[in-house]
């Protein structure tokens, strides 16, 4: 049910105190878009997921945003997977579920026009950590 995976994933934003309601005072702020996916449920068969993601591509001065973050090569991976195979290791995988909403706290002002769907007419989002869309988000959760 979409309504209900929107407000999963509006109270993971509260959850995490990843932003301040402020007033609009006419600041540049950023727009947000839903993007919608399906994933496996045991119970249901699938279930919709919702992620809130900012157009940080719209952010202004983004040439002095620092977005570098390590990243594992797709070869060393494979190499890795083959070495722990060989040796019979385990191999276990984990999501960490809202990632960029645990990172570091931003140092710059993000203004966000909040969805719709958190009925917050004449306000904004400071935000106050790293979010998917952003182009330093997975940065900022690389150094927390």
């Amino acid at each position: 049910d979409t309504e209900e995976a929107i407000r999963q994933e509006l109270k993971k934003f509260e959850d995490f105190s990843a932003f301040k309601l402020v007033d609009d005072e006419g600041q540049y702020a950023i727009k947000t878009r839903w993007v919608f996916t399906e994933h496996e449920d045991e119970s249901k068969g699938y279930k919709l997921k919702s992620r809130l993601c900012m157009r940080g591509d719209t952010e202004e001065n983004i040439d002095h945003i620092r977005a570098d973050s390590p990243t594992t090569h797709k070869d060393s991976l494979k190499l890795a997977l083959s070495i722990a195979a060989n040796e019979g290791f385990d191999i276990t995988s984990a999501d960490i579920k809202s990632a960029f909403l645990q990172g570091k706290t931003l140092d710059r002002e993000v203004y966000v026009i909040p969805p719709a769907e958190a009925n917050q007419k004449g306000k904004l989002w400071l935000l106050q950590k790293g979010a998917y869309g952003l182009l330093d988000g997975s940065r900022l959760f690389y150094l927390q």
